[in-house]
């Protein structure tokens, strides 16, 4: 019988010396498609926040500096990775095997990686298992046997 799985995904940043980490946000997805689907989401959704538009309302009067063209731009990673069909199926392959899969971004001051860990889980039986000594209804409670009406002379 193949193995059941369901997928922790989290998005976590760390300082570069690694003394400091920060779960950005997890999801737990029952299935490889659906931990693909909240990967590539949640990839382009921080590549907006790490380099948000200059037109921004929130930017409204606050000083914008142009960085230069060799600095790192992990939201350009991030999002050439969630808009990557290929690597997409990528994950979605390497889930489906039962393996982790991770991609990780840097700039100058923190790391940022996106994890997809695979948990295995048991499946529930398939019905409850009486032992001699129970019986599946005691007589009590929701489960009482209905009473009978008796019929008054």
């Amino acid at each position: 019988m193949a193995r059941r799985y369901a997928y922790r995904c989290e998005l976590i940043a760390r300082n570069l010396d690694g003394t400091y980490e920060a779960t950005l946000t997890t999801y737990r997805a029952t299935t490889p498609r659906l931990a693909a689907r909240w990967a590539r989401m949640t990839a382009g959704r921080y590549a907006e926040l790490l380099a948000p538009a200059p037109t921004a309302s929130y930017l409204a009067g606050v000083p914008l500096v142009e960085i230069e063209p060799g600095n790192p731009r992990p939201d350009v990673r991030l999002q050439a990775w969630a808009d990557s069909t290929e690597l997409y199926e990528d994950v979605l392959s390497t889930l489906a095997e039962g393996r982790a899969y991770a991609f990780t971004v840097t700039d100058y001051g923190a790391r940022y990686e996106l994890r997809l860990d695979p948990l295995p889980i048991r499946r529930a039986p398939e019905m409850p298992a009486f032992t001699i000594h129970t019986r599946p209804s005691t007589g009590r409670g929701r489960h009482r046997r209905p009473r009978t009406l008796q019929l008054v002379p």
